[in-house]
């Protein structure tokens, strides 16, 4: 019997597992944070739905414009800057999750929890899984239809048509993105070991920061386009 409740205990978290059992897969991570495999899938999700948008990108009318063979030159760009978004891409993507496991370890220890960066990376990677699963479902539909690929088709700015920046502020509402964040909350309770108000109170700041930065973001897309415009 002690025997096997210790194999209990160092089971590893399952990714799949977070999708219907995510308190198990947390206390799991509490006694065991895995990092390299999950990293991997969630990794591949991401690039394969980023390689599927970019595929659907197209060049902006100052390239297809350029003097020579055409066809010849704008493929050859799309080759170039779909190679160089996948790249980008990658190296983006483990920047936001070492960012992210800082954050969360912030969150952790002003809400007097005890953890270690190591666990929060693990619940970085794991609760991005989430929106890895929605990035992809967004690249294959975009891949295979004629929708606008700047467009988050499990967000708002699909459902409201909107211009800038009102178009970025209704993408941060995306039902991928909002499940991945209260998986953090979950998380942040059950492996850095706060209370239920200090992770919510942590994961709303997030959100809301999200929202200002999207907010931002858009405003100088419309102030850039306008100013392109003009000139």
């Amino acid at each position: 019997m002690e025997t096997h409740l210790e194999t209990e205990k160092v089971k590893n978290p399952s990714l799949f597992g977070l999708i219907t059992h995510p308190g198990e897969q947390f206390e799991r991570m509490r006694e065991k944070p895995a990092v390299w495999f999950p990293l991997v899938i969630v990794l591949l999700l991401s690039v394969t739905g980023a390689y599927m948008l970019s595929e659907k990108t197209v060049l902006s009318t100052d390239l297809s414009e350029m003097p020579g063979d055409d066809e010849t030159f704008e493929a050859t760009m799309k080759r170039i800057g779909i190679i160089g978004g996948i790249i980008g891409g990658i190296i983006g993507f483990v920047i936001a999750l070492l960012i992210s496991a800082l954050i969360y370890w912030l969150i952790v220890k002003i809400g007097r929890g005890t953890t270690n960066f190591v666990h929060m990376f693990s619940l970085s990677v794991f609760t991005y899984f989430i929106a890895a699963i929605g990035q992809f479902i967004g690249g294959l539909v975009i891949y295979y239809s004629n929708i606008d690929p700047t467009i988050a088709i499990t967000s708002l700015s699909s459902i409201i048509p909107a211009d800038e920046p009102l178009k970025s502020v209704l993408g941060v509402f995306d039902i991928f993105t909002i499940w991945s964040l209260a998986l953090v909350a979950l998380g942040l309770q059950k492996v850095g070991g706060i209370s239920k108000k200090a992770a919510w109170t942590g994961v709303i700041i997030l959100f809301v920061i999200s929202i200002l930065l999207a907010l931002t973001g858009g405003i100088a897309r419309n102030f850039f386009d306008t100013f392109e415009g003009v000139m």
